[in-house]
C-alpha cells in the first residue's frame, strides 16, 4: 500500500484549550532530550494541557506562522493566543516556568 507523504495532516488546535506546541529539532540528541521533557510534563502538570509535537519539515507553515527562529521551540497557546515561548535546547527550568503559567 502506497502512502502519500506530500500531504501532511493538518494541525488543529481547539480554541478553548491550552496547547503546548513543541517544534522538534532535527538533531537526534536534542530531540531525545526534548521527548524526555515532554513525557515528564503530564506528571508535573494537572492534565489541563494538550501537547502537540511538530516537525518543522512536516509542518513548515505552522512554524512560519509562529515565527519560530530557533529549534527546538516550545510555544504555549491559550484560546488561540500565544502566552509563552521558549526557544533553544531544553532544560528543567522550562518545566517550572510552564507550571507557573497553568
Amino acid at each position: 500500500m502506497k502512502t502519500d507523504h506530500a500531504q501532511p495532516v493538518p494541525v488543529l488546535i481547539p480554541t478553548k484549550s491550552t496547547v503546548l506546541l513543541v517544534f522538534m529539532p532535527p538533531d537526534w540528541q536534542q530531540r531525545a532530550a526534548l521527548n524526555r521533557l515532554v513525557n515528564a510534563l503530564p506528571g508535573v502538570l494537572d492534565g489541563s494541557l494538550r501537547i502537540l509535537q511538530l516537525d518543522e519539515s512536516t509542518h513548515p507553515e505552522v512554524a512560519q506562522s509562529f515565527a519560530v527562529g530557533r529549534l527546538p521551540a516550545c510555544i504555549l497557546v491559550r484560546q488561540g493566543i500565544e502566552i509563552w515561548r521558549y526557544e533553544g535546547p531544553p532544560n528543567e527550568a522550562i518545566l517550572t516556568e510552564l507550571s507557573q503559567l497553568l
